[in-house]
């Protein structure tokens, strides 16, 4: 009797063992949120990057050549714009106030106020708001398409397209611009179809991760790992589970909510 008890603990822990160790936890994503995906590596568990999933915005495995050409003409189009000057063929409109589509618990600094800027020859429209030497924009066609997108030192951020309103297309985020290897690396990939996350999400980062050091190169010994990867079989509602916000988005406040804020730039 004892054999058999000790026979049965013993698989009990094992069991357990391997369950833990199976239960991979993707970052970004609350854990009831977690039951439906597939989940490879983690910020616990990374693994080597193969080839095709090189983080180059030069890979066409992850940037198709029009989308490098997107990116491209994305960059040029807000270099040196402010929320005093917009873009090439844009006019200001007015200083608009706005809410964060995700503030904290307490909702500080949750309203902004946004350079709106309109086109001459298009109902297009642009938002702009400066951020502690960052600029995120709003680009939006009368159709509700577009992107965001947040740059910093003329250095693209983010960038996430939009479809009718919705997030659709591609999502990157680019390593720190602070960085050497940032021009030509991203640290986030994935892609939305009508709000929802469809395929794969990569995160990269240097291995071995180098901290305090404000510049370094790639060498040989310096490589990307991938630090978490999931694949999302079907339309998973990313945004609705998110833990820390990908999203920059904002939405018009109305009149009958406004908090207390200084007044337009």
């Amino acid at each position: 009797m004892k054999i058999r008890h000790s026979i049965l603990c013993l698989g009990l822990m094992l069991f357990g063992n391997i369950s833990h160790a199976q239960r991979l936890i993707f970052p970004f994503l609350r854990l009831e949120g977690q039951s439906n995906i597939v989940v490879t590596a983690d910020f616990d568990h990374p693994k080597p990057c193969p080839p095709e999933y090189t983080n180059l915005l030069s890979n066409t495995n992850l940037f198709p050549l029009d989308e490098q050409k997107k990116i491209r003409e994305v960059t040029l189009k807000y270099k040196n714009v402010t929320t005093n000057s917009g873009p090439v063929g844009s006019v200001f409109k007015e200083f608009g106030l706005r809410q964060l589509k995700y503030a904290d618990s307490t909702g500080t600094n949750s309203q902004l106020w946004v350079a709106c800027f309109a086109y001459t020859n298009s109902e297009d429209q642009e938002e702009i708001w400066s951020y502690y030497g960052q600029n995120i924009v709003k680009f939006r066609t009368e159709a509700g398409d577009g992107y965001d997108a947040m740059f910093r030192n003329n250095f693209l951020i983010t960038y996430m397209e939009y479809k009718h309103g919705l997030p659709d297309g591609l999502f990157v985020f680019a390593h720190d611009p602070m960085y050497s290897y940032a021009d030509e690396h991203c640290a986030m990939w994935t892609r939305f179809i009508k709000g929802k996350v469809l395929g794969k999400f990569i995160v990269w980062q240097m291995s071995p991760i180098i901290y305090g050091q404000a510049e370094f190169k790639i060498t040989d010994s310096t490589t990307f790992k991938i630090a978490a990867e999931a694949d999302f079989k079907e339309p998973f509602d990313f945004l609705k589970y998110q833990s820390i916000p990908i999203e920059t988005a904002w939405t018009e406040v109305p009149a009958s909510q406004t908090n207390s804020v200084p007044n337009p730039p």
